[in-house]
């Protein structure tokens, strides 16, 4: 143990990694790198008191796929670790998602670790890539043409969720830990098969590069750790602005791309994507340009599970749907409307002060018998705005502003106690409410987040 433990102890230490109490869940295959860290983990138990679950997924494609269960679930009763299994149909999944098969094989076991964390508060999962795996992978991102995200693909603490304890080794290190204590690892013979780019990396670019730079794996790492700072600065702004500007999870005004540097409004598209369809499958570099050129050509955006509508300044899935809904509002306060995400304050003001925009009105308070009630709009609808001679149709209103149809209920009426239309959000008050000359208060504020 002394070879490889005290700096994989200090390596978790110094990083927070394993804290007392966690469920680590552990990426297990059976191979080197696996049988290594779960016997460093063992190990720490002495030290630290946490919950270890051996996660095994058997991909099913290889003639051994039974073999290596067998083997994982010897090793581990042999050492008294729980283990749990899980598999998929890979080539289904590969399908469906437009994948090849290393990386559909690659994304189901992070399904099934996920799963599993899923089912435990505070679970963090480990996988066991070295620094070695770290160098391949940088190149498999950069060949894909990847931008910051996937070349800082690994993390040695992503979110506190996936830790990397064996980034600090090398493979010939943790070969050389395996060897001195004698501990046997099942060997993958398609590790030695050139048909994946893994392998073909791993046998014939790393050795010719080594030839020039020996110490690329060490350059590669601090290059990564440099472009994660990067990922990371840039996913915090484009969270910011999906939480300032996102409604109902799933709406965007085209608008917040508005004045974006390229590389911010990339990311931003990214993230909007991501959060819409729970994951990235098959959504490439080309997708992210053709969402950012949707925003000049309107024209809509089809994707692995994903349809978007680019209509009028907004952005939105095609099959988007709003609720109806209906508030009474008896008097001052702040009232939600969660079908619409938004809330309606309504508060009492002794002053007069011309709103800025409309999306506030100012009533004198005499004027309004509450309760006043806030509903979508209805055909039957009209009302004569202030300055207007004409009464006009709400919906017509509505639609001449721009708002396309699906989101329509994004702009709710005001309706007075007595049946009358007060406001419609985002159009002028309506005739018979506006403030005279000679009404000195008190007022009524009414304004609609967000």
């Amino acid at each position: 143990m002394k070879i490889l433990f005290p700096e994989f102890k200090k390596n978790i230490q110094d990083h927070e990694l394993v804290r007392a109490g966690d469920t680590v869940i552990l990426g297990f295959s059976g191979g080197k790198d696996s049988v290594a860290m779960a016997v460093l983990l063992q190990e720490l138990q002495k030290y630290l008191s946490f919950r270890l679950v051996a996660a095994y997924f058997n991909h099913r494609l290889r003639p051994d796929a039974r073999e290596e269960e067998h083997w994982v679930s010897s090793f581990c009763a042999a050492r008294g670790i729980e283990l749990r299994t899980g598999s998929r149909d890979l080539r289904r999944f590969k399908e469906e998602n437009r994948l090849n098969l290393e990386h559909a094989a690659s994304l189901s076991r992070y399904d099934f670790f996920s799963t599993l964390a899923g089912k435990i508060p505070g679970a963090r999962i480990a996988t066991a890539h070295n620094r070695s795996d770290l160098g391949e992978t940088f190149f498999i991102k950069l060949f894909r043409g990847s931008g910051l995200q996937g070349l800082s693909a690994i993390f040695q603490n992503k979110e506190k969720k996936i830790i990397r304890p064996l980034l600090v080794f090398s493979e010939a290190e943790i070969l050389a830990f395996l060897k001195r204590n004698r501990l046997e690892y099942y060997q993958d013979p398609t590790n030695l098969q050139l048909d994946f780019l893994r392998n073909r990396i791993r046998h014939t670019l790393m050795p010719a590069v080594k030839k020039i730079e020996p110490e690329v794996e060490d350059r590669i790492f601090k290059t990564v750790l440099l472009i994660q700072d990067e990922f990371d600065y840039f996913q915090g702004l484009t969270r910011e602005i999906l939480q300032a500007r996102l409604q109902l999870g799933a709406i965007l005004q085209t608008r917040a791309f508005e004045g974006l540097h390229p590389a911010l409004a990339r990311h931003l598209a990214r993230e909007y994507l991501r959060l819409l369809k729970g994951d990235l499958l098959g959504v490439g570099f080309e997708h992210i340009a053709d969402f950012l050129q949707s925003l000049e050509s309107g024209r809509g955006l089809s994707l692995p599970g994903l349809n978007l509508k680019f209509s009028k300044g907004w952005i939105f899935p095609e099959k988007i749907r709003i609720d109806d809904y209906r508030l009474e509002i008896p008097g001052p306060g702040r009232w939600p409307i969660p079908e619409i995400g938004s809330i309606l304050s309504v508060k009492r003001v002794a002053r007069f002060r011309m709103p800025k925009d409309n999306l506030e009105i100012l009533v004198a308070e005499k004027s309004l018998r509450f309760p006043l009630r806030l509903r979508p709009a209805r055909p039957a609808d009209k009302y004569r705005k202030i300055h207007s001679p004409y009464k006009q149709s709400v919906l017509e209103m509505i639609r001449s502003s721009g708002m396309p149809a699906p989101l329509r209920h994004l702009r709710p009426l005001l309706e007075n106690g007595d049946g009358r239309i007060v406001w419609v959000r985002g159009s002028p008050l309506a005739a018979p409410f506006a403030v005279e000359d000679g009404d000195r208060g008190p007022f009524m504020s009414i304004a609609l987040a967000p």
